[in-house]
């Protein structure tokens, strides 16, 4: 009952068995002959040694099935085992994260969440081809893929401008002021100039006039060529505010902002608050712990039954009821 597995799992069945064996397999086969869907993220190759796509599509033709993997089905990383840390590598992510000559690993496994993200996506997309044509699709998720697309405006920027943006730790690699400054009781702000006008009006609200008045500045290309400048005087004044005053006075002229929040600060924010996010789920141990619902809703709907933690293969002869009855010759 890790927390991962308490996130992953909850509201779902768990179904064990084993698929080396003649009968692992023959369930298998039973539990996809009206599927609608087929999920697997095993090591490459594995999938195609238990059953084969041919086996798949005569068994059921209407089956949608979805690989996750590192690299995908061909090209010469296809085989490689993947775990997000290696792919985050690979796609250049931890690369640019962090500061300059201090690469850093995101604080959450984005090459994972993210392929899961696009398998969601794309098997939601591959049951709506079926609904035209009759037939299931196959759809494969390659994590590198994923983190690669995600990487396309610093891609863009040195395939066609033949510029490498240096990452630039919590501030923004090209727009600046754009980052965490810190008040005068000690909070992490994150102030957002998204453009020219909110650069005047941020100097309106921090009493910054010369800076406003200062044409070189006024352009953020201008800004970024002294940015160290900028970004000094602006934590200067930020330094002689507190939090609360300063978030006021930002919203009111429009300039975007937002908090540095660690966990605690997050597990506690009013916005999930509101939004009833947290709900309960009971273990398989008669316990009860808080979850996060799901951010994908539907309409006006929201299940009120309280969702249960499955025990590994509490489900299994539940699902092989049928499978059983029929092997042993009993009408199912």
């Amino acid at each position: 009952m890790a927390s991962h597995f308490v996130w992953l799992n909850y509201g779902k069945r768990s179904v064990v068995l084993d698929l080396k064996a003649a009968e692992g397999k023959d369930k298998l086969l039973h539990l996809l002959e009206d599927a609608d869907v087929f999920l697997s993220n095993l090591t490459p190759g594995a999938v195609e040694r238990i059953v084969s796509s041919d086996e798949l599509e005569r068994l059921n033709p209407r089956l949608v099935t979805c690989q996750i993997s590192g690299y995908g089905p061909s090209g010469p990383y296809r085989d490689r085992k993947a775990f997000d840390l290696l792919v985050q590598g690979e796609a250049g992510v931890t690369a640019n994260t962090g500061s300059p000559g201090a690469a850093a690993k995101p604080g959450v496994s984005l090459a994972d969440l993210g392929a899961g993200v696009y398998a969601a996506t794309s098997i939601l997309a591959a049951l709506r081809a079926r609904d035209i044509s009759g037939r299931g699709e196959h759809v494969h998720v390659a994590m590198f893929d994923v983190l690669a697309e995600w990487m396309s405006p610093l891609l863009l920027a040195h395939r066609e401008g033949g510029v490498d943006i240096a990452p630039a730790g919590t501030r923004h690699a090209t727009i600046t002021p754009y980052g965490p400054y810190v008040t005068a009781d000690g909070v992490t702000l994150n102030i957002a100039v998204q453009n020219d006008r909110q650069w005047l009006l941020l100097c309106e609200v921090l009493e910054l006039r010369t800076l406003a008045e200062d044409d070189r500045l006024a352009a953020n290309s201008g800004r970024l060529a002294r940015r160290s400048d900028v970004e000094r005087a602006v934590a200067d004044a930020v330094i002689e505010w507190p939090s609360f005053t300063l978030e006021q006075a930002l919203d009111q002229v429009g300039v975007p902002w937002g908090r540095m929040n660690g966990t605690p600060d997050v597990a506690n924010h009013p916005q999930l608050e509101a939004g009833e996010r947290w709900r309960p789920v009971s273990l398989p141990g008669g316990e009860t712990v808080s979850v996060l619902e799901s951010p994908f809703r539907v309409g006006r709907y929201r299940d009120q039954v309280t969702p249960r933690v499955p025990g590994l293969g509490e489900h299994t002869e539940e699902a092989l009821h049928d499978w059983s009855a029929t092997r042993s010759g009993v009408n199912g």
